[in-house]
């Protein structure tokens, strides 16, 4: 043990012991200042829990910062309170609303234990790139277990990922904010008892974008020190449709016209425009484009390839045969993970789906799907083939809505969600063998709420982010839940312990050693299972009412192929 953690390990106790075990601690962290938090305790068996939120590891982005890569937080004077959460960073939502305070890059970090030197889990929150915050995620499942946990927050939307890709709005800031909160975690762990040699990254949805990113990224793989060692993927990759920008310029000249910035002075006029401004321009480009276009031509929510951004000088899938092969993968998807794609584009377009009187109808709304997630190139084969593997001649026939959705919910979650997912398992499962581990979380809540726009007419759907509120206290559970919750964490904390995931009431869960699997069907009673491609497949084949002489034909190797082409096509 070296002199310098002893050294952080007795401050820390002498700082505790003055204030006592459950009452308010103080840290000190060498180099920074000292941070006052509060007192919690863990869902089920009423663990202590120490909390410090709102802790700066980066400068506020403001004036000419703002666009501008990430400048590490400054020391503070005094104690500075870290008993509440940071404010998130700006943001357009219904039920949180941060118009103009930019000073956000913070995180929260919890723990039972200052004194010791365990697990670290870093947790990057989801929400498109571009809404969310550390405080919706608590630590009061995950605290059950023996590990430290730390929620960061980074810049969303456009200020975090506009770019001219030019050096004054060169992209990508919002990752750069995330590699700096990993940099604080190295340097600054060790005082809340957790240990930077034992890290693992995770996130859901946006947040598992912002944890491939990092896998692939050369800026952090070319490290001497790694920033972490594990990492989990939930309903995300950096290669799914929505996560790079495929005309970021473009698309922000666009942005900057709706603000009113125009000219050779576009840069300097958007650090001017008001964030309200700027986040209501951004949101009305984002609509109009994924009805023109499709998400990959959205800007101010995805990563940029090239330019002054140091992130990814060349597309991410020129480093997918070089992963690192040290790091542990977990990573997987919800049954119903495309409904969240479809709900949207029907928000968006709700005309389209009224008009599904016709196969030819149906026909074009598959093409649609496949241009919004930027297929087009294979216009014709693709959609053509996408429609005999996921709808069956009595439904073409018939077009029985309650079917059709089902198979329309599966195509937005192969391309959108699960082909992306799969190429990260095919990856790290052929470089570090018996250390990459895939699931598909199969549990329906009987307190789901849907709350769609979509017509989806079945029960208690298992779609995107439904994972999420077993790890973290999201939403009222019952018992049954409870036990689900408790079986979730058991597997997610383990395998940052150990890096082998496993929970009391599930059976062996092997790696994957194969194309598509072994994987673990996650539900109350999990099961192993091990062609993956079937999850391609999971809604209808879960709701759908016709079957027997009417049923899809089985998957030929041939087909197999040709579905792996279609859906790694924005990969490969």
């Amino acid at each position: 043990m070296c002199v310098e953690y002893i050294i952080a390990v007795l401050i820390t106790s002498v700082v505790i012991s003055c204030f006592g075990q459950h009452s308010t601690p103080i840290v000190n962290i060498q180099g920074l200042g000292s941070v006052q938090g509060s007192v919690g305790y863990t869902a089920w068996t009423n663990r202590t829990i120490y909390e410090f939120q709102g802790i700066p590891y980066g400068e506020a982005p403001v004036g000419t910062l703002r666009f501008k890569p990430t400048v590490k937080a400054a020391a503070w004077g005094g104690i500075r309170d870290a008993s509440k959460p940071g404010i998130r960073c700006p943001q357009m939502d219904k039920h949180y609303v941060n118009l103009d305070n930019e000073d956000c890059l913070t995180l929260s970090v919890y723990s039972n234990d200052l004194n010791s030197d365990r697990p670290v889990m870093v947790f990057m929150h989801g929400g498109w790139l571009f809404w969310g915050g550390a405080e919706q995620y608590k630590p009061n499942f995950l605290l059950e277990s023996n590990i430290v946990l730390v929620v960061i927050q980074y810049r969303l939307g456009p200020l975090g990922f506009l770019s001219t890709m030019s050096e004054d709005i060169p992209g990508n800031v919002g990752m750069l904010d995330v590699i700096t909160a990993l940099e604080w975690v190295q340097q600054n762990i060790r005082y809340f008892g957790g240990s930077s040699s034992q890290v693992t990254i995770f996130g859901e949805s946006a947040g598992a974008v912002a944890v491939s990113a990092m896998l692939h990224s050369p800026l952090v793989q070319s490290r001497s020190t790694p920033l972490f060692n594990k990492a989990i993927l939930q309903s995300g990759s950096v290669f799914v449709p929505w996560a790079i920008s495929d005309d970021p310029i473009e698309g922000t000249n666009d942005i900057a016209k709706r603000t009113g910035c125009t000219g050779v002075a576009l840069e300097q006029c958007l650090r001017g425009v008001a964030v309200k401004d700027l986040l209501e321009a951004f949101h009305d480009h984002r609509e109009q484009t994924i009805i023109s276009r499709g998400y990959p031509y959205v800007a101010g929510t995805g990563l940029v390839v090239g330019g002054p951004s140091p992130l990814f000088p060349q597309h991410p899938k020129n480093y997918l045969e070089n992963v690192n092969k040290n790091i542990a993968i977990m990573a997987g998807t919800t049954s119903q993970d495309g409904l969240f794609l479809l709900n949207e584009l029907h928000k968006l377009q709700p005309q389209l789906l009224q008009t599904l009187n016709t196969s030819h109808a149906l026909l074009h709304y598959v093409r649609i799907l496949h241009e919004k997630f930027g297929q087009t190139k294979y216009d014709g084969s693709l959609e053509g083939y996408a429609f005999n593997q996921n709808f069956l001649v009595s439904e073409t026939d018939r077009l029985p809505w309650a079917d059709l959705v089902c198979s329309l919910t599966d195509i937005c979650g192969i391309h959108g969600i699960k082909a992306p997912v799969m190429s990260e398992v095919h990856a790290f499962s052929h470089v570090n063998p018996g250390n990459v581990y895939l699931y598909s979380f199969d549990y329906s809540s009987e307190l789901i709420q849907r709350n769609l726009s979509v017509p989806f007419p079945h029960k208690r759907p298992v779609h995107h982010a439904k994972d999420i509120k077993y790890l973290f206290p999201w939403e009222a559970l019952d018992e049954r839940d409870v036990k689900m919750a408790k079986t979730v964490v058991q597997l997610w904390t383990s395998f940052a312990i150990r890096g082998v995931p496993s929970a009391d009431n599930v059976g062996y869960w092997p790696p994957v050693d194969g194309l598509f699997g072994p994987y673990l069907k996650i539900n109350i009673e999990s099961e192993q299972r091990n062609n993956y491609l079937n999850e391609f497949y999971a809604t209808a084949d879960k709701y759908r009412v016709l079957g027997g002489a009417g049923s899809r034909l089985t998957v030929s190797v041939g087909s197999i192929i040709l579905v792996l082409m279609i859906a790694f096509s924005r990969v490969l």
